[in-house]
């Protein structure tokens, strides 16, 4: 598929929509891959914090043309744009079949916003939803419902997020793209994943390099733990790893979806 061919995917409209936006469980699936590095926490009268930054691993990088970018500024004030929470390689790991995408997205007047993924070549659609949008801007997450196609163990996705604020001239929308890729845990890490707390848990992840269950972690944390000043600092010190310490104070919002996911 040629690029004017992927854009044509990307700007198209999406049927039917996915699940209610519910942070995924927080198990690891599946079995080798990066060697594990000890996560530590560091607790303090019931509080915790990340005594690491985030530790990406050497997987290579995304084509230049894909990368994260963000396009358009059609409906955005101040020509504001959404931004992916990825790292800076713009590649986020995940040991899921349905992992969750985090995105902040600027106030707008579109009502709903494009989730498109593609395979690694941007030959075939592997899933797409409508994903509708707060009044106000902050940090939205979407995670991929259980009766979409799961994603495959050792393959890359390349995936876009369009807000629809014209839809009669889809090619000035505002996008932003990045990529996935779902790997098998290494088996030590995974005992030790699975013997810890979500505390640990955040830490084991964000110090193996698997961001997708790094970043849900401790977004699960501040929601549950909203004043928790541990919670928030380790929020804080992830994005700030990751080049995105100007949107950390954004507020975590909740959006909700129908259950009908388009299957390719």
């Amino acid at each position: 598929m040629t690029r004017n061919m992927t854009q044509h995917w990307v700007m198209r409209s999406s049927a039917a929509i996915a699940l209610g936006m519910a942070l995924i469980p927080l198990s690891a699936g599946a079995a080798p891959a990066p060697q594990p590095q000890s996560g530590s926490i560091l607790h303090n009268r019931g509080t915790f914090q990340i005594s690491q930054s985030f530790k990406p691993p050497n997987r290579g990088t995304p084509p230049a043309t894909a990368g994260g970018a963000t396009r358009g500024n059609s409906c955005v004030p101040k020509n504001k744009k959404p931004i992916s929470l990825i790292p800076k390689e713009r590649l986020g790991l995940t040991f899921s079949a349905n992992p969750t995408f985090y995105w902040h997205i600027p106030s707008s007047p579109a009502k709903v916003a494009k989730f498109l993924i593609l395979t690694g070549d941007d030959v075939d659609v592997v899933y797409e939803a409508t994903i509708p949008l707060p009044a106000k801007s902050g940090i939205i997450s979407y995670a991929l419902p259980k009766n979409a196609p799961p994603l495959e163990i050792g393959k890359r996705y390349h995936w876009f997020l369009t807000l629809d604020c014209n839809p009669g001239d889809p090619g000035v929308n505002p996008i932003t793209e990045g990529w996935t890729e779902r790997i098998a845990p290494d088996v030590t890490l995974l005992k030790q994943i699975e013997k810890a707390d979500l505390k640990t848990r955040a830490s084991l992840y964000a110090g193996n390099g698997i961001w997708h269950e790094a970043v849900t972690a401790i977004a699960v944390l501040r929601r549950t733990n909203p004043e928790d000043a541990g919670a928030i600092t380790g929020w804080n010190e992830l994005l700030k790893s990751v080049g995105l310490s100007a949107i950390a104070a954004e507020p975590l919002l909740d959006v909700t979806v129908s259950q009908n996911p388009i299957r390719k």
